[in-house]
């Protein structure tokens, strides 16, 4: 049965613009909004939300304050974005084509961003706060713009690729999944804690700052930073050894190609994260740390798209499958 209903392909290859546009502004927004809390904006506009100090356009204001508010508009501007690519996805395909169920998945993890962001600003958990609730919302946080971008991708996958028919996984492949996206959530999670210590408790050298990570009168964040880093590396590992096997049994040559390009970013994530660390997290380093993970983030999503929705190609296309 078609999902799609009779409307001309130019229509959806404009949504296809949309939705991958989309994607790209999520991102710059997840990074703008780390230089928001990086540059120590982050109660630029005061407690005041939406209004910026009580004003729809603060007036006369200093920087930090234009750094807030620029995050905030644009954040604006993306939510009309997302209610419209969900109005579009429901007047061009018919339920349930998977681009409506993403497109409001999208819409409702961006109202919950916005909630999480008015909490950050009328608790006052901003800058340098040193209350311990930052610990539970700042993973909170990144976990639910870490969702956000994963729907952002998937609706954007959906509208060129959903007619394909979603496969029925083995149940290893299922596990391995499953596996993928635990890991990739303890590294979110322990990542925004590590941001935050190091925001808190900044180190001039590794010694000193090893030395507040073990303290007993440091910051509960300061002294989880340190489970970041280790859990990092063994989760990297981990998720390669699941893409290898993945890669093994891909049904199709495009989830084939897209695996070897996730394992590639996996990489270079791993090697800006050292990086990262062993030159005490400077901030444009903190910023493109960010924006790897992200990437890691989108490549991930669209793996998984894939193997849920292998394209329908002849055996001399497909990717060799290894049986046991």
């Amino acid at each position: 049965m078609k999902n799609s209903k009779t409307h001309s392909p130019t229509s959806i290859a404009l949504l296809g613009s949309l939705s991958w546009g989309l994607v790209a502004y999520t991102i710059v927004i997840v990074v703008w909004g780390a230089w928001v809390r990086i540059s120590g904006s982050g109660d630029g506009c005061g407690d005041h939300w939406p209004l910026c100090n009580g004003q729809v356009v603060p007036i006369k204001a200093h920087t930090k304050t234009w750094i807030e508010f620029l995050h905030r508009a644009s954040t604006a501007i993306y939510g009309v974005l997302v209610v419209l690519q969900a109005a579009l996805a429901h007047r061009l395909f018919s339920a349930p084509h998977p681009a409506r169920l993403w497109s409001l998945l999208t819409a409702l993890f961006t109202v919950s961003e916005a909630l999480i962001g008015r909490q950050l600003v009328t608790m006052g958990l901003v800058n340098e706060s040193e209350s311990l609730a930052r610990v539970v919302v700042m993973p909170l946080h990144l976990v639910n713009t870490a969702l956000l971008l994963v729907s952002t991708v998937m609706t954007a996958e959906a509208v060129k690729h959903g007619e394909i028919p979603r496969t029925a996984l083995p149940q290893r492949t299922r596990r391995l999944l499953g596996l993928l996206t635990t890991v990739l959530l303890v590294i979110l999670t322990t990542g925004a804690i590590a941001a935050l210590g190091s925001h808190l408790a900044p180190s001039g050298s590794l010694l000193s700052g090893f030395s507040k990570d073990i303290s007993s009168e440091s910051h509960l964040a300061v002294r989880l930073r340190i489970l970041h880093p280790a859990l990092a590396l063994i989760g990297a590992l981990a998720i390669w050894t699941v893409l290898n096997t993945l890669r093994e049994e891909a049904q199709s040559a495009r989830t084939g190609q897209l695996l070897d390009q996730l394992t590639l970013t996996l990489g270079a994530a791993v090697l800006i994260g050292i990086c990262t660390l062993l030159t005490l997290t400077p901030n444009w380093l903190k910023m493109v740390h960010l924006l790897m993970a992200n990437v890691l983030i989108v490549m991930a999503s669209r793996c998984a798209f894939h193997i849920l929705r292998p394209s329908p190609l002849d055996d001399s296309q497909r990717a060799p499958t290894v049986r046991s």
